[in-house]
């Protein structure tokens, strides 16, 4: 399931916020989907050819990859850098944007794994400012589609994990 947060209005009409959400079952348990989006530098063999590099740039308070820990994905030169701004194993990720690869301000994401019976429901939800008024449902699918192949790639990576 696909749900857009279309933007909101300011004073003088300015588009402020925008965003989506993705719905997605899964036949692994949260535990092994919160391993496989943990495990970055796994990233690039399951979400290829999207991500040709994935790595841990700065390791927060824990030496797995949590709480303010910097990752970076995507294709150099266009490396994407987030930061954890919420980790809770097998439950919860959260994320924002470092840099400004992408033309937005104020990104957030966030990861919620729920157990459904043995498998894992999945919603990934962002929101963000564009920089550029009316610019905000282009840049929405710019940020969206990658999204979506990973959480397709996701899938495959859960089943052959699991």
């Amino acid at each position: 399931m696909l749900s857009r947060q279309g933007g909101t209005t300011g004073k003088r009409g300015s588009v402020k916020s925008f965003g989506f959400a993705i719905k997605r079952s899964y036949p692994a348990t949260p535990a092994i989907i919160f391993d496989i989006l943990s495990d970055v530098p796994e990233w690039k063999r399951w979400a290829w050819p999207l991500i040709l590099s994935s790595k841990w740039e700065k390791l927060g308070t824990d030496t797995d990859g949590g709480l303010d820990s910097v990752r970076s994905a995507g294709i150099w030169p266009f490396l994407i850098r987030e930061r954890i701004t919420e980790y809770e194993p097998g439950k919860k990720l959260s994320y924002c944007f470092v840099g400004r690869v992408v033309p937005v301000k104020d990104y957030h994401a966030t990861v919620t794994l729920e157990e459904n019976g043995g498998g894992t429901d999945l919603s990934w939800t962002s929101s963000f400012a564009p920089l550029v008024p009316g610019s905000g449902r282009l840049l929405e699918q710019v940020v969206r589609l990658p999204v979506l192949f990973m959480v397709w790639r996701l899938k495959k990576a859960a089943r052959r994990k699991g």
